[in-house]
Formats: C-alpha cells, sequence, structure tokens
C-alpha cells in the first residue's frame, strides 16, 4: 500500500461551520441553536450566534419552532450513546475517529473513568470527552432557555 491511512474522518464540528454548518458527520447535532465563543488574534473575545442548518430549513416551513420528529441532538444522548455510534464506525475507519461527548458540567466526574474503560472495551482508538468547568468555560454554550439536564444516565 501506498498511504498508510485510507480513511478518516476530519474533526467536523468546526469543519461544518465553513460550510454553512451543513453536515457534522458522525457526529449528532450539538443544539438546535448556541453561541459559538472564539478569541481572536488581538485577545478579545466574541460570540457568535448559530442556527442548525437542518433546524433552520425545518423552522422557515413550519412556524410552530417544534423540533422536527426525530429530532437528536448531543444533550439526548447518554455518553453510552455516543460510543456506540463511534464503535459502529471504527472497523471502518484507519484513523481514530474525531468525536466529542459534551457531556453536563453535573456529570459525576467519579463516571468518566467508565466512559473512557467502555471505549477501551468497544476497540475504539479514541475517545474525546468535554465537560465545562468554571475555569476554562464552553467554546459551545446552549442559552438558558435551551438548557438540558442529566438525570440516571440519560440526558434530558
Amino acid at each position: 500500500m501506498r498511504n498508510s491511512h485510507h480513511n478518516t474522518i476530519a474533526p467536523s464540528g468546526t469543519i461544518s461551520l465553513l460550510a454553512n454548518n451543513v453536515s457534522n458527520g458522525i457526529e449528532p447535532i450539538f443544539a438546535a441553536e448556541y453561541n459559538r465563543h472564539m478569541r481572536m488574534a488581538q485577545g478579545e473575545a466574541i460570540t457568535f450566534q448559530v442556527k442548525d442548518y437542518a433546524y433552520r430549513l425545518w423552522t422557515d416551513k413550519n412556524s410552530d419552532n417544534k423540533f422536527p420528529p426525530g429530532w437528536i441532538d448531543t444533550h439526548s444522548l447518554a455518553p453510552e450513546a455516543h460510543l456506540q455510534v463511534q464503535a459502529k464506525m471504527q472497523p471502518f475507519i484507519d484513523n481514530a475517529i474525531s468525536k466529542t461527548i459534551n457531556i453536563p458540567h453535573d456529570f459525576p466526574f467519579e463516571k468518566l473513568a467508565d466512559v473512557y474503560t467502555k471505549a477501551f472495551e468497544l476497540g475504539l482508538k479514541g475517545c474525546t470527552i468535554f465537560r465545562p468547568n468554571p475555569v476554562t468555560g464552553s467554546i459551545l454554550e446552549i442559552p438558558e432557555e435551551h438548557c438540558c439536564q442529566y438525570d440516571d444516565g440519560l440526558i434530558k
């Protein structure tokens, strides 16, 4: 073989923004609407409001602003579900898959080891978790009216 790797999935969350937020690859949609915080070269922080492309199309045709049937965003899934999606794709991908499990700030810290252990057991080449905290904050932030809560392994 000429190349060491033939198949890979690029980090798709940020790249999708360059394509008008059309596709996040195997990542679930982060949220229908969210704020993206960016630090500019001069050091100032700015915030962009982002609306998912598919959700924007849906709301253009449906004035009730309800979610489409079957809508799933990253906060609708427990960490195990994120791992299962990644595990289904991993056998077909040469590299580690760039996929982030966004967990809420109140996710029990002790359970993080369980997520990584399960990722290893599933044969994943990589596992990324993002848990916002008061020190680092969050790059992506769901407006207060769209916030989700974590309860017994499921995010509601």
